[in-house]
Parts: structure tokens; C-alpha cells; sequence
């Protein structure tokens, strides 16, 4: 996984010097006048959009693949909030304060991660508190727009991450091959000569000679007739009487079998509780662990109150696991199809569907 990412994070600047090399001067015959690219109407989310890759990249090295996943979902909700507001779709002001709300999510979980690499969990903290500093300026630089508090915990790293610059590798030295049809040049290695053959040495051991048949006047010999022989019974043979089946033995009745009663969802008071609770909670892992609380203490849902807490939650991955996770507690599984009209994007329906095995 490592030799990938490094690939990935150092293919950029190559591809991008390749582009400039092979493009065609102005003074060649063979170029094209083209038409010159306006300048970027808002550079500072693009910057805040290349700041976010050196998060991702970083954070496709972990071993803790758990907090991967959990650090790639809020990495997706940060790319599709500066994207809107690149498209006017979302005001920046708002695009920025959500953006900060999902590093400092970030933040949470690459502290709290099990990774066994330090350098790495210092670079993803350097690369969030760079980008965190960026959107707060842009943020302030907007208007009278103030940025969400710091969270108690968060603690910003000694030095900010900077990457590494690009090193083209080393190419093997060319091996001249020598031209095909022309005699041996200085400077070519000599071509391969044709094995020669060798005869096998003395004492050598030849082939066993061929089979041959017998002659057709062959004498076959000659073999009495057997009689078979049959054992006869000893003096005194008494058969053995024939054995009868025996009345199969009768056993008193079984008690009844117990039936457990048929479970009944969480009670109206108890899951308005549950759903206020679990809107009230900022990050990702605690609405799933608040969920995971309520199904260890043996509490049954219907499909219609699974979907309201699954709307509890505006990101699509975790709406699928918060489905995943309440979907065996449901008493009407036949109402599974609720579960997959609640969510947006089909990506994230076919998900249920294969952790629900549905």
C-alpha cells in the first residue's frame, strides 16, 4: 500500500513536468495558437482543495485501516462542500464552517488512532492545522463570519508538514545491443554461441533391447480340473433360531417447548430520547457508538424509526452503517426497502444492501 502512495504522490509533479516539456514553442511551425486560460476565480479554495489531497495521501498510508475509513468519509464530505461553493451552489462562509467542523473531526481521530508509525500521525496533524489556519483566514477574509470554536482537546502540532520535493529514480545504464546480420564491432558484447555436442562417455548404458513375442508352437501347460469346494457343517449343527423385533420401548410425553414472546419495538418516549441524543452528538463515532449502545441493551426497531435515526446523521457512509447496525434488530424486515429510499447516492444503497445481505 506505501509503494502506491508514494507513486501516486510523486506522479503529479512529474506528469506536470512532462506537459511543459513535450508542449511546442511558439517558434515551431508545428504549433497551434490556443487560447490563453483566464485566471482562477477563487484561488483560495483551490489551494484549500490541494491542501486536502496531502490529507488524503497521508492517510492512505495507515496501518489502523479503521481510523482510515473514518478520517476518508469526512475527507469526502470536505471535498463535496468546497466543490458546491466553487459552483455557487453553497456559500463559501458556509462550505468553510463546515469544512473546519470536519477537521477538527479529523483531528480526533488521528489522536486517537492505533497507529504504530508517529512520523505519520504528525504529518496528517501538520497537514490539518495548515489547512485549518488557511480556511480560518479565508473565513475571516469573507466578512464578519466567525470561525467554530477550537475544541478543548485539539492541540496544534510543533511544526506544520511540508512535502517532500520530487526526485526523478535513477535510470539503469543503456546495454548496447549489437545489430543483427553484421560481423562483431568493438564495443558489443560477442553473441551467444550454439551449444555443442558432447558424446556420451564410455560404459555409457544402452537401450534395454525391444520385446519380442513367443513363437506361435508355444506349449501351454496343462492344469487339472478344480472341483469346488463347499464347507460342510460339524456334527451336532443346531441352526439358530430367527430373532423377532422387539416392541420399541414406550417413553412418557415431553413437556411443551418454550416460546419466547415476540419482541416489540422501543417504546415512543425511549426512542424520541434515543433520536434527540443522537442529534445532539457532533461526530461521526459517537452517533455510531450511541447506536451500538442502544442495540446491545436488547432494544428491537421498526424499519420506520431505523430510518429517522439513520436521518440523524447528514453523511451517507454514516447513514449505512447506522442501518447496518440496526437492520438484525428489526421486527418487519419486509420494510427493508424503507432503508434504501432514505439514502441520496445508489453507491451508498448497494452498500446497505451487501451489509444487510439483502
Amino acid at each position: 500500500m506505501r509503494p502506491l502512495v508514494y507513486a501516486l504522490r510523486l506522479s503529479v509533479p512529474l506528469l506536470c513536468g512532462l506537459a511543459a516539456w513535450s508542449a511546442p514553442s511558439a517558434s515551431s511551425p508545428l504549433s497551434v495558437a490556443t487560447a490563453e486560460a483566464g485566471p482562477l476565480r477563487r484561488p483560495r479554495l483551490h489551494t484549500l482543495l490541494v491542501d486536502l489531497t496531502h490529507i488524503e495521501a497521508n492517510n492512505g498510508e495507515r496501518d489502523d485501516r479503521r481510523a482510515a475509513q473514518a478520517i476518508e468519509g469526512h475527507v469526502v464530505a470536505i471535498r463535496a462542500d468546497l466543490l458546491r461553493a466553487l459552483s455557487g451552489e453553497q456559500p463559501a462562509h458556509t462550505a468553510l464552517q463546515a469544512t473546519l467542523n470536519n477537521l477538527y473531526s479529523i483531528a480526533a481521530q488521528n489522536s486517537r488512532s492505533q497507529e504504530n508509525d508517529y512520523d505519520l500521525v504528525m504529518r496528517v496533524a501538520g497537514s490539518v492545522e495548515q489547512m485549518r489556519l488557511r480556511a480560518e483566514q479565508l473565513l475571516t477574509h469573507l466578512g464578519p463570519h466567525a470561525p467554530p470554536p477550537l475544541p478543548p482537546w485539539y492541540r496544534q502540532p510543533g511544526s506544520l508538514y511540508v512535502p517532500e520535493p520530487y526526485t526523478p529514480p535513477l535510470l539503469p545504464p543503456q546495454v548496447a545491443q549489437r545489430p543483427t546480420g553484421h560481423p562483431p564491432q568493438p564495443g558489443y558484447p560477442p553473441p551467444p554461441q550454439p551449444p555443442m555436442y558432447q558424446p556420451p562417455p564410455a560404459g555409457y548404458p544402452q537401450q534395454p533391447p525391444a520385446y519380442q513375442p513367443p513363437p506361435v508352437g508355444y506349449p501351454q501347460p496343462a492344469y487339472p480340473p478344480q472341483q469346488p469346494a463347499y464347507d460342510q457343517p460339524p456334527p451336532g449343527y443346531q441352526p439358530t433360531p430367527p430373532a423377532y423385533a422387539q416392541p420399541a420401548p414406550a417413553y412418557p410425553p415431553q413437556p411443551p417447548v418454550y416460546q419466547p414472546p415476540a419482541p416489540t419495538p422501543l417504546s415512543p418516549p425511549q426512542f424520541q430520547a434515543l433520536l434527540n441524543q443522537i442529534k445532539r452528538l457532533a461526530f461521526s463515532d459517537e452517533k455510531i457508538n450511541a447506536v451500538q449502545d442502544a442495540v446491545n441493551s436488547g432494544h428491537y426497531f421498526t424499519c420506520d424509526q431505523i430510518v429517522l435515526l439513520m436521518r440523524g446523521s447528514t453523511f451517507g457512509d454514516d447513514q449505512v452503517k447506522i442501518g447496518s447496525i440496526l437492520f438484525p434488530r428489526a421486527i418487519d424486515p419486509q420494510n427493508f426497502s424503507l432503508l434504501t429510499s432514505a439514502l441520496t447516492f445508489e453507491s451508498d444503497r448497494q452498500r446497505l444492501r451487501k451489509a444487510c445481505g439483502r
